[in-house]
């Protein structure tokens, strides 16, 4: 890599409820010490991630570097595609994790380490990741949104609701998954959906159904253990209702994903995916909440070519 790329470091100060604003002077030094031209904006308000990147993509910058957490990083795609009309070919991210889950760091090898992550993005060794594409209604507006992790339904969406409650009352690390957890369990209601996988048509009383690019989220639970963010295709995984004993009886195995032997569990494949019900429901984006509705999602193949460190999947470097 080139160490006069201009890179734009996008900061956003409330990452991991507060840590990004802490640890703001370890971060500039571990830039500092990289070698790297860069230009640090600083986030200062919800949604300005944002403005901030798509203004950069309007004037043609292409480097990134997102000092956040799996929230930022969803901002700053989001800001990059409406700023560049989804194209997006020459455009670089690099992570430096500063969130509370940190998710997406996980399938692509990424430590949660500022220095380790700097090395990484040093070395610059990329790969073009494949993208998410929701479409939904929004106070009768109609909504486009990109994703590049993991968007969750029923109750996934519950729990990320109220994760980001608790994150901003100042609660940070495992503590707030389990809670939001727990919280969510004993205030959702199943309730009949229709989901269309491509050709196959289900009619489930869901739990929840996760629509995964990569294979993590909730702050390291394996939902979609077998996605692979550059194969071209969603894999979802979906629950049936459970009583509170599934729910015990399968936690642990969340983390290594082997609850997706449960029998009211069900993995599937496909390329678009329609979610809709009677009663609609809560969706989230990367943990970022989208309210309710009913949803339709697809898959937009090699889009976004990012930085990985450990080869965690079956992948070729491009």
């Amino acid at each position: 890599m080139e160490l006069d790329t201009n890179w734009q470091v996008i900061l956003n100060p409330h990452a991991g409820s507060g840590k990004g604003r802490r640890d703001k002077n370890k971060i500039v030094s571990v830039l500092n010490n990289s070698g790297l031209q860069y230009i640090l904006h600083e986030s200062e308000y919800a949604g300005h991630t944002f403005k901030l990147a798509k203004l950069l993509a309007i004037n043609g910058y292409t480097h990134f570097i997102v000092a956040g957490g799996d929230g930022t990083l969803n901002e700053t795609v989001n800001g990059i595609f409406n700023g560049r009309n989804s194209h997006c070919s020459d455009i670089v991210v690099g992570m430096l994790p500063v969130g509370t889950g940190n998710d997406w760091i996980r399938t692509f090898g990424i430590p949660d380490h500022y220095q380790s992550a700097m090395d990484i993005i040093i070395n610059c060794k990329t790969v073009v990741q494949d993208v998410g594409l929701i479409e939904y209604a929004d106070q009768d507006k109609n909504i486009k949104r990109f994703f590049v992790n993991i968007a969750g339904f029923g109750f996934d969406a519950m729990v990320a609701s109220q994760a980001n409650k608790l994150k901003n009352k100042g609660l940070s690390g495992l503590r707030v998954y389990i809670e939001s957890f727990l919280w969510s369990y004993f205030n959702y209601k199943a309730g009949q959906t229709n989901i269309a996988i491509d050709n196959e048509i289900l009619n489930v009383n869901l739990f929840s159904v996760s629509v995964g690019i990569g294979k993590y989220n909730g702050g390291g639970m394996m939902q979609v253990p077998e996605a692979n963010p550059v194969n071209g295709f969603f894999h979802v995984t979906i629950i049936r209702n459970l009583s509170i004993w599934g729910i015990i009886s399968n936690f642990k195995k969340l983390y290594n994903g082997s609850f997706i032997r449960d029998y009211r569990v069900s993995t599937h494949i496909g390329k678009h995916v329609q979610i809709s019900a009677l009663r609609q429901l809560s969706g989230e984006a990367d943990g970022e909440t989208l309210g309710k509705s009913n949803y339709s999602l697809q898959i937009v193949h090699h889009q976004l070519r990012v930085i990985y460190g450990e080869d965690k999947f079956k992948m070729l470097e491009s």
